[in-house]
Parts: C-alpha cells; structure tokens; sequence
C-alpha cells in the first residue's frame, strides 16, 4: 500500500574518511522529489583522519537541510557504527529516519518512494540494496552473497515473518527506534547497527515491519576493493547471531543449521583423505544443497533482475562451504572489527 503522506525525514549517512564519496552520495540526497522543505541530511563524522568533515562542512554552506555533526569528544559507550548512527538519530527532527552509507548511490526518488511506504501502522520499511558493477571473480561472488541475503530478506518479508535488513537502505519511525530502546542493549556488539536493531523493532507488534519494492528505490553500492575488508565486514556482521538468539530463537535455529549442514559437508570432503567410502553421502550432500541454493539463486536473480550474477553461482557454492564454517568459528575469538578502517 503506498501513503501520500509527507512526514517530515531525517536522512542520517554515518561517515569515516570518506572523501571519495561523500560528496557524491550529498549531492544525491539533497536532488529529491520529496518537497525540500520536508527533510534535512544529517552527516556524522566518526573521527575521519582525512578531508571527510571539510568537504561536508562546504556542502552545508550551499545546502540550509545539511548539517554535519562529529562524535569527536563524545563519551557515548557504542561501538563502531552505532556511535555516530546514535548521535544523527537522537538529533533528528524527523518522524521518519532514514538511512544509508556515504559510498552507496540513490535515485532521485529514493526518499519520496520510501516514505511512501509508510502506513499509519508501519514502524520500519526495509529497503534493497545491492552490489552494482562487480568486475573480479571476487567481487562478483560477494554481489551474488549479497543479493542472495537480499532475496532471503525480501521472502520472509513477504511471508510476514522478515528477519534481516541492510543499514544502507533502511527506514524506520524515531519513535519505533526509542521505543526498542535504540542501541543499548548490544552497544559492546562490533556490529548490530541494523539487524540487532531491527530483531529488537520485531518485538513490538503493534508495529508492521514491510519492504520497499519499487526499483527506483534500491540503493547500490560498489563491491569493497580487497579480501581483508571483505573478511572484516562478515565477521562484522557474523559477530551479530550471538546476540540474535535473545530476540529470535527461530532465526538463530537457521543459523546454526546452515553452519552444522556446511560443517558436515567440510568434514565430509576432508574424511575422503582417510577413506573413500564417505564418496556417497559427500555427493548425496553436495547436490541436495545445490539443487536447494540453485533454485533460490534463480528466483533471486529474476526477482531482482541481476541475470549477469548467475554465471558466478558455482564459484560462489563451493566458496560458501567453508566461509559459513570459517564465520562461525569466528564469532567465538574474541576478534574486534571496526568500521570505515579502523580495527579495535
């Protein structure tokens, strides 16, 4: 159901060193449909260490809806991303607070198709983002990775029982977030800025939660540059499932199977070293998951129209094995990932 309403937003882009992107992803935000009297941009730097707050600060002297803000000397608790997310939403003005990262692209509608998705009853709206451009046989598997996660999202949204979203295109009432208590209940977390924060919003039934489908309200972003940051973002994110089984049992029960089902797999390929005879149960299994992962990577292109992702799938199938084993083990170390470059 779309609404005609005009709330008044709040646009929050967290930002560290991002001076190739900044200005660009400003520049978008401020050339809406949405009536320009009806929202304002609220940029937070988290401490960059280059030109980042400079060129903010001169887009706000042309733009009176910009403002920059800066958690320099702030004593908040929250780690990471939270931290400036945090400061941008308590000083909003909006009732409607909306979000992505300074490195994404947005159409001109993104704000007006958004909002429009907001019922009298709607608390969060989660939006689609996707990989755009990948070029290596890396980048490639990590815009199918994604999308996949994407097309999880969008299903179980559909199904009326969602169970993730994506911080770079993510909407919600600023009441839903105060209701839920904001970041405080995973503030030590390296990541749950938006998916600890949503299972959080799940908890208040009152409140609907539904996707933007329209698609020129996707949000796209270029695939990270190397493996460390690759690796660094998934631990970020794994590091959110321990955190998960306080708020949904039923989620967390996923997400074990999936690591108990690429575990066996894993240990199955690895006992042929030592005996041949574990041939049969290794195909058995290597092509139930297949079939399975193949069908929804099918439905998931199509709904999504990312055909050119397809050719990627058996890369990406037996990659997946071990990184499904190599997150989990992960999410046990005490490893601390930081964001936009810094590592904690």
């Amino acid at each position: 159901n779309r609404s005609d309403a005009q709330p008044f937003v709040s646009v929050v882009i967290p930002v560290k060193n991002e001076k190739d992107h900044i200005h660009r992803i400003l520049t978008e935000v401020v050339h809406q449909t949405y009536s320009r009297e009806k929202y304002e941009v609220i940029a937070v730097d988290d401490e960059s260490t280059d030109v980042t707050p400079n060129v903010i600060h001169s887009f706000a002297e042309k733009h009176e809806n910009v403002h920059l803000l800066s958690t320099k000397g702030s004593s908040s608790p929250l780690r990471n991303k939270k931290r400036p997310l945090d400061m941008g939403i308590r000083s909003a003005r909006g009732e409607i607070v909306l979000l992505t990262d300074a490195d994404c692209h947005v159409s001109s509608q993104w704000i007006e198709l958004m909002v429009s998705c907001f019922t009298p009853d709607t608390g969060l709206v989660i939006g689609h983002a996707e990989i755009d451009l990948p070029d290596t046989p890396m980048q490639q598997i990590e815009a199918l990775d994604f999308l996949l996660l994407m097309g999880a999202a969008r299903g179980t949204a559909s199904l009326g029982s969602p169970f993730a979203c994506t911080g770079q295109n993510l909407a919600y009432r600023k009441e839903v977030f105060e209701q839920a208590g904001g970041f405080s209940s995973f503030a030590d977390a390296a990541g749950g800025d938006d998916n600890l924060l949503f299972q959080n919003i799940k908890q208040h039934r009152e409140w609907t939660i539904v996707s933007a489908c329209d698609r020129a309200s996707y949000v796209t972003t270029p695939p990270l540059p190397n493996l460390r940051q690759l690796i660094s973002q998934r631990i970020r994110w794994a590091s959110d499932s321990l955190y998960v089984k306080q708020t949904d049992m039923f989620f967390f029960f996923v997400i074990v199977v999936t690591f108990l089902a690429n575990l066996l797999i894993l240990s199955l390929a690895t006992s042929l070293l030592f005996s041949l005879k574990w041939v049969f149960p290794l195909i058995l299994g290597l092509g139930s998951k297949f079939i399975v992962e193949g069908i929804l990577m099918l439905r998931t292109t199509y709904l999504f129209q990312r055909f050119d992702l397809r050719r990627s799938f058996p890369m990406w199938f037996f990659c997946q094995i071990p990184y499904v084993v190599l997150m989990g083990v992960v999410t046990l170390l005490p490893i601390r990932p930081g964001w936009g470059g810094r590592q904690k």
